[in-house]
């Protein structure tokens, strides 16, 4: 019998055959512009596009996901290991700057920095006028890159007021910027994958859903790869935030990756 990964408890699987239904209490958000490209390329002074030299051939895929798994030194593994909690939108409107700010949170812990929790409502109200509206994760990530994100000891998490835009909030954003960042080319498994392998985690836009969430491990499951992802929901959704994508759904229609984060 060959390898299959073994699921935390309680871990939910969306695949081709799953109703989009979400639970009445979920927020959502996502927004793409209508001059988002399917071929990416909606590059800026700081998003690079994904480098081709990461992907990881197909043909290692199940082998190196077993070893990640013995190992457990996956994304998720980090996560709980460091008691990192997922992020939880509420009734805001904000799921596509919780992701990029979640990958963020990550990507210290990868680079072996102290956890400390960051607001996604200091950067998404900053780039909405302080309104609850729906976004993309292009944009989160790039204002990220150029301003930073205020902890939630300053600002807390889903405040959309005025009263904590203050010089002194950030003053502190500015230790927590990504200095390198990347864009994927919309639902392509390939540089999705091979960025998990490398525990690069990504900010997953989706338009069956509305929703942005954060990609975090490959797994394999009845002889192919699937997706674990984590939501924005509270960590009493799925297992600690976590589920598993499979098929079609587990593709991202806008994809963006943090690779260093300052050390705040």
């Amino acid at each position: 019998m060959g390898f299959t990964s073994a699921l935390y408890p309680g871990e939910p699987i969306y695949d081709d055959s799953t109703p989009d239904d979400i639970p009445a209490s979920a927020g959502r958000g996502l927004m793409l512009p209508l001059s988002h490209s399917a071929e990416g390329g909606n590059y800026g002074t700081s998003a690079i596009p994904f480098p081709q030299e990461l992907l990881i051939p197909r043909s290692e895929w199940q082998a190196r996901i077993q070893e990640k798994e013995e190992k457990q030194d996956r994304i998720s593994d980090l996560c709980l290991r460091h008691n990192l909690p997922c992020k939880d939108q509420g009734q805001t409107s904000y799921c596509w700057i919780n992701a990029p700010v979640h990958c963020m949170e990550i990507v210290r812990l990868i680079q072996n920095q102290e956890v400390v929790l960051l607001s996604p409502a200091s950067c998404g109200a900053k780039i909405k006028n302080f309104r609850n509206e729906g976004g993309w994760g292009l944009e989160g990530l790039r204002y990220i890159s150029e301003h930073g994100i205020v902890p939630v000891s300053i600002w807390p998490a889903n405040a959309i007021q005025r009263q904590y835009d203050t010089p002194e909030a950030w003053a502190e954003a500015d230790k927590y910027r990504t200095t390198e960042w990347m864009e994927l080319r919309p639902r392509n498994v390939e540089e999705q994958a091979s960025c998990y392998f490398r525990n690069i985690p990504t900010a997953d836009g989706q338009n069956h859903w509305s929703h942005e969430i954060t990609g975090c491990d490959p797994v394999w499951l009845d002889g192919e790869i699937a997706f674990r992802k984590r939501n924005s929901w509270g960590m009493s959704y799925g297992s600690n935030g976590f589920f598993i994508q499979r098929g079609s759904k587990m593709l991202a229609d806008d994809c963006v990756a943090p690779r260093v984060a300052m050390g705040g």
